[in-house]
């Protein structure tokens, strides 16, 4: 199964675990295959910057260099291309559907609210990571 993971789904998976950690151990079990652009991978990286996770990466031994290294572990990468979802407030957003276009995903997996209310995107479902795993997944 092609997947997108958001970037805030990669920052909880890596940093907290929880339910968006299990979507890593489904990649990880070759259950899933996801997809990055390098715009994606490259947002990942600036946000892992911030002030506000450094607390959280000392906390767990972490440099961003080893989560970055994880990522590109997991992850296959794909071509960018654009897309234009005027519907979207934050236009960052369309990083995320542009790189599930051009994966051809089955999936696009976040936690922005923004990218949920679309409910799909040219035909992919747009679900938070519970539902995911529910829908696909069932324990």
């Amino acid at each position: 199964m092609r997947v997108i993971l958001d970037v805030n789904v990669w920052i909880s998976a890596l940093l907290w675990g929880g339910v968006p950690g299990k979507t890593l151990r489904l990649a990880r079990n070759q259950q899933i295959n996801i997809f990055a652009s390098e715009f994606l991978l490259l947002e990942l990286e600036t946000t892992l910057k911030r002030d506000k996770f450094q607390l959280r990466l000392q906390q767990r031994g972490y440099t961003i260099e080893d989560l970055i290294s994880v990522v590109k572990g997991l992850l296959n990468d794909c071509p960018t291309v654009s897309v234009d979802a005027p519907q979207l407030r934050d236009t960052k957003d369309n990083l995320v559907l542009a790189a599930a276009v051009a994966a051809n995903a089955e999936a696009i997996v976040t936690g922005d609210l923004d990218l949920l209310v679309l409910i799909e995107f040219n035909g992919i479902p747009i679900l938070t990571p519970q539902d995911f795993l529910s829908r696909y997944f069932l324990d």
